[in-house]
């Protein structure tokens, strides 16, 4: 606000300053106006904003300070110019003629033509003084014109100062109330941001609860299906109670009614056998009555003898049939007795039966207590679980109530929002005022720079201007000419610039081609030196073996020419054992090599000797390609070793710690395990001390681990340490062979 004003405050100021330039300015327009005939000299001195000159017109354009209206005065004066300095002309002329009239020596016709001339030019004068009379004329219209646009643009003008006062006091007002506004604004801003996090801690709140109500919900929902389960199985141990008491039930009917079988079997038993004793009495006494008869009948008459017959036989009859149910009788009780063991049997199984049922029922009795607590502890949770949902309806009860407050607060703030945005429109409004004020004070500071423009460099600049015209032009010329030289310049140079780039570019490939052939080249000549040196190495040392070879035959070729010429008559005996020992020689030359070198004989040859050294140097060439072909052998042979120990070095340390182990080790930790103690527990698959937590045997893992790692890298150190010393042993021995 305060910025605001202190702006509006400096637009003032800026413009009592520029009406202070106008009222300096005002004498040239006053002078103006007086040499125009004094047209402008009612124009009031404030009211005059701009004056034009230029050689051909003079035009005088005078403007309000409002900016409303213009008026412009055209003053061509070139034709009055012209006319009045030819008035003068001819006035000297007749001046000039009026004196040539008193010269003593005056034609008459001369006079004549003068007063002719002069009256022409008297009328000529009078006919301007009537056109300078009717512009007058014009002229006082046109100012009495411009009077009134003045009255016109002074009234503009005091209602524009008005307009521009209360401006300021709606713009000081507007500010205000922006400043009202703003607070008002953020006000309502930190309200909403309140309100926004409440309604995200609420919102998370709910969330929250939501979640926690569906938990309880399913845990609801589970301690009731687990209830329904626990309830379906209390049913179905009910309902096999049931079935196992009605079981026992009819088992116990069965086991009576056997009973009650058993014992009438138990009487008819005994009954039958009263019977078959009745029956074997009757038997008896029936035997006893028919030897009776017979000893009767013997003795009795013949006539009795055949009824006697007759009543033997019904007797035998009587006595097959009686055997007959006596045997039906044995079978019957035999069938009983089986029956009756059957029943025992069956009556034991009965019994256990009876006895597992009851172990079932007091089994079935206990769970059904145990489920009837189960069912009382649900119902208690069930309960619990009420109150939950109870205290959760509660609390969504009040979650309803603080949405309902949520949305009565967002309606609050939509009306704050509404009441921002007519503020917002009122502040736009303000701000369009503001700046049509400012595009006004724009106007008038540009009037103002014109009218210092105009009025005070003009005509000072003007001849400034022309002479840095000239030396411009000047400048110009000379830069021209520069800027050409420089062209030239420059294209000769790009030129020469491409010029060299080629030649360089050129140059570059050449030397990169040479130095290519010259690295190729080097490196054909590394690569050949590499090959002569192994040659040469090759080459001296079949060399060194042939001096060797060669000197020891040399040697003794000369043992055997000073035999030979010591002594003639032992000559046979010394070529007998040369020729031993050069055979002995070949021998040992041909276990190694199997290849046969002829001997030279008693009378030795030069050419023999070089095809002797020849098939030397042949036969150490074949050795030397022999050793390098075993050597190679040997070097891949090592690789192969070695891949292979790593891969047992792997395939060990993938195996178990104990596996590899040897029997004595495994016999210290069986010994280990007998004792009591940490390590015993450890070895062994039970406990052997009661203070070892997994703490302390996680301890003393973690320590063999380390030692069996300290040991596996000193396993594996000395191991390519060995590995080492046997290349380096071999190493050594090749020189020592070499050598």
């Amino acid at each position: 606000m305060e910025d605001n004003t202190l702006s509006v405050v400096e637009n003032c100021s800026h413009m009592l300053d520029h009406q202070s330039v106008l009222s300096q300015n005002l004498g040239l327009v006053k002078d103006v106006n007086e040499n125009s005939h004094g047209i402008d000299k009612a124009l009031p001195t404030e009211n005059v904003v701009i004056v034009k000159y230029s050689d051909s017109a003079e035009q005088i354009q005078i403007l309000p300070k409002s900016g409303t209206e213009s008026s412009t005065v055209e003053l061509n004066n070139d034709k009055t110019d012209s006319s009045i300095m030819e008035k003068t002309e001819n006035t000297e002329s007749t001046n000039v003629s009026n004196q040539k009239d008193f010269q003593p020596n005056i034609d008459v016709n001369e006079i004549l033509e003068k007063i002719l001339y002069q009256e022409n030019v008297i009328e000529q004068n009078t006919e301007g003084l009537k056109v300078l009379e009717e512009k007058n004329k014009t002229l006082e219209g046109l100012k009495k014109d411009l009077e009134f646009k003045l009255e016109n643009a002074n009234k503009q003008k005091e209602l524009a100062i008005k307009e521009k006062e209360n401006m300021v006091i709606r713009y000081a007002v507007g500010e205000k109330n922006i400043l009202k506004e703003r607070q008002m604004k953020e006000q309502a801003e930190k309200k909403c941001k309140e309100f926004q996090k409440e309604i995200e801690f609420l919102q998370h709140k709910l969330q929250t609860m939501i979640s926690e109500k569906a938990r309880i919900g399913q845990m609801l929902d589970n301690k009731c299906y687990e209830h329904k389960n626990v309830q379906q199985e209390l049913d179905k141990a009910k309902q096999d109670l049931n079935n196992l008491e009605t079981k026992l039930k009819w088992n116990q009917n069965s086991l009576k009614t056997e009973m009650e079988a058993h014992k009438e079997c138990q009487i008819k038993v005994e009954a039958l056998s009263t019977k078959i004793q009745d029956s074997v009495n009757e038997i008896e006494q029936a035997k006893k009555n028919a030897e009776e008869t017979i000893k009767n009948f013997m003795t009795s008459q013949e006539n009795k003898a055949y009824v006697l017959d007759q009543q033997v036989k019904e007797q035998q009859a009587l006595l097959i049939l009686l055997r007959h149910e006596k045997s039906d009788r044995d079978q019957q009780i035999k069938t009983f007795q089986s029956e009756l063991e059957r029943l025992h049997s069956k009556q034991k199984d009965t019994i256990e039966e009876n006895n597992n049922l009851s172990l079932k029922v007091q089994h079935l009795e206990r769970e059904r207590l145990e489920n009837e607590q189960k069912l009382s502890e649900l119902r208690g949770y069930q309960d619990q679980q009420r109150q939950d949902a109870a205290n959760l309806q509660t609390k969504t009860v009040q979650f309803e109530q603080l949405k309902l407050q949520l949305k009565h607060e967002q309606e609050q703030l939509e009306v704050s929002n509404e009441q921002m945005s007519l503020l917002k429109q009122r502040n736009q409004e303000l701000e369009s005022d503001m700046e049509s004020c400012r595009i006004r004070e724009a106007e008038l500071l540009l009037f103002t720079q014109q009218l210092t423009d105009k009025n005070v460099r003009l005509q000072s600049e003007f001849t400034t201007v022309e002479t840095k015209v000239q030396q411009l032009t000047c400048e110009q010329g000379i830069l021209k000419r520069q800027i050409k030289e420089q062209e030239t310049k420059i294209s000769m140079l790009s030129a020469t610039l491409a010029e060299e780039r080629t030649k360089l570019t050129s140059e570059n490939e050449c030397l990169k081609r040479n130095l290519e052939e010259t690295q190729k080249k080097i490196e054909a000549a590394i690569q050949e030196i590499g090959d002569q040196k192994g040659e040469n190495l090759v080459l001296k040392r079949k060399f060194d073996l042939n001096l060797r070879e060669v000197n020891k035959e040399l040697h003794h070729c000369r043992k055997k020419l000073e035999q030979y010429e010591s002594n003639d008559s032992s000559s046979n005996t010394s070529s007998s054992s040369s020729t031993l020992n050069v055979n002995g020689h070949s021998q040992n030359s041909a276990d190694i090599e199997q290849v046969k070198v002829i001997q030279p004989e008693p009378t030795i040859d030069k050419q023999t000797l070089i095809e002797h050294i020849v098939k030397l140097q042949r036969i150490s060439a074949k050795k030397s390609e022999k050793i390098d072909f075993l050597e190679e052998h040997i070097n891949t042979l090592v690789s192969e070793v070695q891949k292979k120990t790593k891969l047992l070095q792997g395939y060990v340390l993938r195996e178990q710690s104990g596996t590899l182990t040897s029997n004595a080790m495994d016999n210290n930790k069986a010994k280990l395990a007998k004792l009591n103690g940490v390590m015993a527990s450890m070895y062994s698959n039970k406990i052997c001390d009661e203070t070892l937590t997994l703490e302390l045997s996680l301890d003393i893992n973690r320590k063999l681990q380390a030692v069996l790692e300290d040991a596996l890298l000193k396993n594996m150190t000395l191991k390519e340490n060995v590995e080492t010393l046997g290349s380096e042993i071999d190493r050594l021995n090749n020189l020592r062979k070499n050598s």
